[in-house]
Order: C-alpha cells, then sequence, then structure tokens
C-alpha cells in the first residue's frame, strides 16, 4: 500500500508541471513563443491600461501593446477571446515603409496593406463576430501571397507579392469591450536587418496630475497609504506570488516523495525515518533561495560567499545519505528556477532506475531495531535457542556479533519488526527462556 501511495504522488506531480503553465517566453530555434505568464510585459512596449491576468494579456479599448525584439516572422499564430462589440487589430511586418493589418469585428474579417497612402485592402470574409469564445488566428507568409485561418479553416488569401519583411507585431482595440490575448506563437524567424528603425507608436494621453486636495499631507509627511505604497512597491506582482506559491507547493510534495522513497528503498542503517523528515525543509528553502537570487547577480554572489563559510554540522554517515541530500538539493533549484517539468521528470526518472534496481536485487534486509541479548551466570541460554526464538518472532533477522566467555554471553542482531505487538511477542518470548536474560533494543529506522 506504501508503494502504491508513492506510485500515485509521482503521477499526481507530473500531471501537476504539465497543466502548469511555465511561463517563459522565448525566441529559439526559429520560432518565438509568448504565453503572457510575465505580467511585467519583458520586451512589449504598451499604453498603460494594458494588463495581464491568469496568463491571458487584457486590452482595454484604445489601448495598444507591441513588440518588435524577435517579432519578426513569416507565420504568426494566437488565441483571442472578445468581450464586447470592438475590433482587435493584429499589425505585424510593422515597418518604415508600411504594415499588414488583420482587422477582426463583429461583420467581417479583413486584412488591409498600410502605408504612406490610404490603407490597401487585401481581401475580406465575413463573420459573425462571438463574445465570451476563445478562437484561433493562424497567418501563414509564403513567396505566392499570405493566407489567414480561423479555427483552422481558411478564411482570407491573397496573391499578392509580399514585399514587406520583419518588422514587428503588435495589438491594438478599438471600439467597445476588453480583447484577451494568449498563446502568440511566431515561426520562421529571420535575421535581423541592419539599421532596422521602429516606426513611432500610437500616442498616449498622459494622465494629468491631480490637485491635492483640502486636508492631503504637505511635502515631508508621510502618511498610512504613503508608507503601504513604500512597503509593498519592491514586492512580487500578483503573477509572480503565484509561480512562487506554486514551486513552493511541489517543492513540498516531490521532497516528501523523495522522502517515502529514501524510508521504503534506501540501504542506510541509520534511522532512516528521522534523516528522510529533513528533505521537506531542505527542499523548500533551496526553492526560496533560488526564487530570490537568480534575477540578482549580487545576492548570487553573496550566496556563494555564503555557501563556502555554512556548512553540514551534522555528521554524514553514509554515501547514500549524501545523494539524497543532493538530490533534495536539486529538486529545490529546479522549482526555483521554474523548470517543474524537467524537475518532476528527473525525480520520476531516478525513482524509476531505483525501482528497477531494487527489483533486480531482490528483496534486502530492511532491519528497524537492534537487539542484544546478553546473559551472564548460569542456568546459560543456549545460542540456538535465542536463534530459533526470533526467527519466530521476527519478520527477518542478521547476526552482527557475538561474545562468549565462561561466566557470560552476549548476542547482537539486526531484526525488523512489522509493528510494536509483533516487537512485544519477541520479548515476551526472550524472557520466558531465562529469568536473567537481559534484552535491549536500539532504534534504527522505527516501528510503525
Amino acid at each position: 500500500m506504501k508503494n502504491k501511495r508513492v506510485h500515485y504522488l509521482i503521477i499526481i506531480c507530473i500531471a501537476l508541471a504539465i497543466l502548469v503553465p511555465t511561463g517563459q517566453a522565448a525566441a529559439q530555434g526559429g520560432e518565438f513563443r509568448e504565453d503572457f505568464e510575465d505580467a511585467a510585459l519583458l520586451g512589449w512596449e504598451h499604453s498603460e491600461g494594458i494588463s495581464v491576468s491568469e496568463g491571458t494579456l487584457l486590452i482595454p479599448p484604445e489601448n495598444f501593446a507591441v513588440r518588435f525584439e524577435g517579432a519578426p516572422g513569416n507565420s504568426f499564430e494566437f488565441e483571442f477571446k472578445r468581450s464586447g462589440p470592438g475590433a482587435l487589430i493584429f499589425r505585424y511586418a510593422i515597418t518604415p515603409e508600411g504594415e499588414y493589418a488583420l482587422i477582426i469585428h463583429n461583420q467581417a474579417i479583413a486584412l488591409e496593406k498600410g502605408g504612406e497612402g490610404p490603407p490597401t485592402l487585401l481581401d475580406e470574409s465575413p463573420w459573425e463576430g462571438s463574445t465570451g469564445k476563445w478562437h484561433a488566428i493562424k497567418i501563414q507568409l509564403d513567396p505566392a501571397g499570405q493566407t489567414v485561418s480561423l479555427d483552422g479553416a481558411q478564411i482570407l488569401s491573397t496573391g499578392e507579392d509580399l514585399p514587406l519583411r520583419g518588422g514587428g507585431v503588435g495589438f491594438w482595440v478599438e471600439g467597445e469591450g476588453t480583447v484577451g490575448v494568449d498563446n502568440l506563437v511566431i515561426s520562421g524567424l529571420p535575421a535581423p536587418q541592419d539599421g532596422q528603425v521602429k516606426p513611432p507608436l500610437p500616442a498616449v494621453v498622459e494622465e494629468q496630475t491631480p490637485e491635492p486636495t483640502p486636508g492631503a499631507t504637505q511635502e515631508g509627511e508621510v502618511s498610512v497609504r504613503d508608507l503601504i505604497t513604500e512597503l509593498t512597491s519592491a514586492q512580487a506582482n500578483p503573477a509572480d506570488l503565484t509561480t512562487f506559491l506554486i514551486n513552493l507547493g511541489l517543492s513540498v510534495v516531490l521532497s516528501y516523495i523523495l522522502s517515502r522513497v529514501y524510508v521504503h528503498w534506501g540501504s542506510s542503517l541509520s534511522n532512516r525515518r528521522r534523516f528522510a523528515a529533513n528533505f521537506i525543509l531542505i527542499t523548500v528553502t533551496t526553492t526560496f533561495i533560488i526564487l530570490v537570487v537568480r534575477s540578482s547577480v549580487a545576492l548570487s554572489l553573496g550566496l556563494v560567499g555564503a555557501l563556502s563559510i555554512v556548512r553540514f554540522r551534522s555528521a554524514i554517515k553514509e554515501p547514500e545519505e549524501l545523494a539524497y541530500l543532493f538530490f533534495a538539493i536539486a529538486i529545490g533549484i529546479g522549482l526555483g528556477d521554474n523548470q517543474r517539468l524537467i524537475t518532476v521528470i528527473a525525480l520520476a526518472a531516478a525513482i524509476l532506475v531505483l525501482g528497477i534496481m531494487r527489483l533486480f536485487r531482490g528483496r534486502q534486509a530492511d532491519f528497524n531495531l537492534h537487539l542484544t541479548v546478553a546473559n551472564s551466570g548460569s542456568p546459560r541460554v543456549d545460542f540456538d535457542q535465542v536463534v530459533d526464538t526470533l526467527q519466530q518472532n521476527t519478520t527477518q533477522m542478521k547476526l552482527i556479533r557475538f561474545d562468549e566467555s565462561e561466566d557470560s554471553q552476549e548476542i547482537s542482531f539486526l531484526v525488523e519488526f512489522r509493528d510494536m505487538g509483533q516487537l512485544k511477542e519477541a520479548k515476551s518470548a526472550l524472557g520466558h527462556l531465562s529469568e536473567g536474560l537481559q534484552i535491549s533494543f536500539l532504534d534504527n529506522k522505527g516501528i510503525l
């Protein structure tokens, strides 16, 4: 039953790591992906009304978000959801010479080409605009022209030669209703063009500073609201805090799985239950440290200096203990760097290898107590009587020491008991052998 619980926990953690997005946007291998998990929108230029909520870019009316770095490509894909009758405009190949614009509104979806003069309509398709539903758009640029697909079905096509290449991409919303955008994928990234100039962005009306109201604090005075703002200004944004909590939760679950594996499959003779209880604290601490220092070079260097001073004060008795400690730290580092899937896969692979090795080795001794039987004077208990009694009342046993002299006899065993009841039965059976028999039990792994 215990092994089944460990297996179930592994499956749950793998599912969580796959379902929870990692929130990383990267342009590599000729492809750029943006899941909008980063509320800071690094690399994007946008108006003040833009926000990110639950991995979705929210664009209110008369707002925009534009990206130039890593944006040029031959294929553009994204998902959108409208909350009102407003129009979503996706502009791509934004260059000083012109741009392409895909306009999505209630009656139709149109593709236009803009330049110095009035925009040119390339193609248009009727569409009954829906709200509150996600739709997928894909734009493919080919030497013969370009095509636009909506939810997997081609709706627009143009055979015009495509002189506009490179440039940036951006989203605009006009009319009423906020539009959500997610899962932007740009494929076929060409080499950046030398001397490329960013076109001017739409003007954003600056907010006017309100006049001070009567009773407001004067310069030099600090109000309670100002103090709260100052204390929270350097804190993580909600998206980062959510990621932090998810990673901490995963660190607890994965370290607990590792501790169960060590207790049930480890071969150390020390108290494995007590030692494994440290895995959760070590993993959570490592996750917290990496999450804090990964964005600061100064803190990273300080961490290296601190680790050179601080070291484990408790002796590591066996190499297996050190190996599991390193694995707990590695889990913390992986989750601290937001590499959830890789960390879960690494833990699952390690558990699989340990399981296979244990299967081929067969069942090994999993002793949980040291037992010492001492007898002095007479009548002396025969050695075979002690062994036969223990064989009948233990799950398994192993002789580790036997001392005998003219006046005394001492026998030491490693034994395993299923539960406390079996321990009591063994103690009672040994006591019946001789009233002068001395019995000592020393905890090794512990009894459930």
